[in-house]
């Protein structure tokens, strides 16, 4: 039996196979998560179409493989031997992103009626599992993209937890004589991000505008909102009001939303607001992208935000979480520092940095007399395509952007 890189969407012609979750001689289960692939942005999880015993891998690790290249040879379970089909990822029962279709390649993924009104996204492996154990599928908790449920989750509802990828034994980290080297290959995010660092400085002319920001009453709100959201099971953090304040400074300097068309020699200003979102993985930084920002409110925004987050961390993101970006939100403030200097998400042509919140004592002026007052502090920093926009339309924005941090019941008096 041989298989091979199925579709990886449109427009997608290769990925790079970033590792083996199998070895030669293994045996595998349908459905069984057999390699992970990397797009352009986007990790995939490829799951096996047979029931059998791996004989070759053929393609290896840190190799970029082409869309219907050989990549494993393998004897199905019975001996049987045929050939499993390139395009098998194009079968899928809901019309959502190729990506999330290929997590289910391939072998189709069926909806079916689960408890209660709720529909249940399984493949067929999956379900066959699930009914020769007596679980029903609709009281089982899904990790799989757009909430599909995988093989891994039927069984920890079999064993109360434990799945098949669980009780592995612990690697010892390995420890180096004086003079010794380690040399490790830049492959998968790391890789992708090298590139897309590298042609934005080769790209755009950074510089970086920064400003300060009274956030005493942005903390206070936050403090009142977070106690509400607890109560709805909602995380809320800073971020949601940093959105909002951004969507209110760039209605008044839209030019800030734009990204560049090279090709074309024109400047494209988005009058829609999808921001993306700097998120630290074990692999490396990853910018997923909040998708009409002006039309959710905050608690809206949290649950989004909490859910990309989760996602990327799981590596569950799909190709659709990082289209149509139009400018960028970088935040560092949970690590610390001052403020630093973004690199733009390019071809945008904005990133705004958000740093840490911290007190400290200011001089205030209250009653038209100057006082000394402890404070909540921040700085925030603004990177910018020089060959676009000046560094007045930087000083600009933040003066507009600041105004909406240091009075945020502005937001909500303006209805943004």
């Amino acid at each position: 039996m041989e298989f091979r890189l199925p579709e990886l969407g449109e427009g997608v012609s290769e990925g790079e196979l970033i590792k083996w979750r199998v070895k030669e001689g293994d045996t595998v289960k349908d459905d069984q998560p057999i390699c992970e692939v990397m797009t352009d942005k986007a990790t995939i999880e490829i799951p096996s179409p047979f029931s059998g015993v791996i004989t070759q891998l053929v393609a290896k690790e840190g190799e970029i493989v082409k869309v219907h290249q050989l990549m494993v040879v393998a004897e199905a379970k019975g001996g049987a031997a045929s050939a499993a089909p390139a395009h098998a990822s194009q079968a899928h029962a809901t019309p959502a992103s190729p990506v999330a279709a290929l997590s289910a390649a391939p072998a189709p993924v069926v909806q079916t009626s689960g408890s209660g009104s709720n529909d249940v996204l399984a493949s067929p492996a999956t379900r066959k599992l699930a009914r020769e154990k007596g679980v029903e599928l609709g009281t089982v908790g899904a990790t799989g993209p757009h909430g599909r449920v995988l093989m891994d989750d039927v069984e920890r509802a079999i064993t109360g937890g434990a799945s098949r990828t669980q009780g592995a034994t612990p690697v010892q980290a390995r420890t180096f004589k004086a003079g010794e080297v380690e040399r490790t290959p830049i492959r998968g995010m790391r890789k992708k991000i090298a590139e897309k660092m590298r042609l934005s400085k080769d790209k755009a002319a950074h510089f970086t505008y920064v400003e300060e920001a009274d956030a005493t009453e942005l903390v206070k709100l936050r403090t009142q909102a977070k106690a509400i959201a607890e109560q709805r099971g909602i995380k809320l953090t800073y971020l949601p009001f940093i959105l909002k304040a951004m969507v209110a400074a760039l209605k008044k300097h839209p030019k800030l939303n734009s990204t560049l068309d090279e090709v074309a020699n024109e400047i494209i200003t988005h009058h829609t607001y999808n921001i993306s979102l700097s998120v630290q993985t074990e692999d490396g930084l990853t910018v997923p992208v909040l998708k009409h920002v002006e039309q959710k409110s905050i608690f809206e925004l949290a649950k989004e935000i909490a859910d990309l987050v989760d996602r990327a961390r799981k590596k569950k993101l799909v190709m659709e979480d990082f289209q149509g970006s139009t400018i960028t939100l970088t935040n560092a403030g949970s690590i610390g520092g001052l403020f630093a200097t973004p690199i733009i998400n390019y071809p945008e042509v904005a990133i705004l940095g958000f740093n840490k919140i911290f007190r400290k004592p200011v001089v205030v002026k209250r009653n038209g007399r100057e006082k000394l007052a402890i404070r909540d502090w921040t700085y925030f920093s603004i990177s910018m395509d020089h060959r676009i926009l000046d560094g007045a339309e930087a000083a600009e924005f933040m003066k507009t952007f600041v105004t909406y941090i240091e009075n945020p019941s502005l937001l909500l008096l303006e209805n943004l």
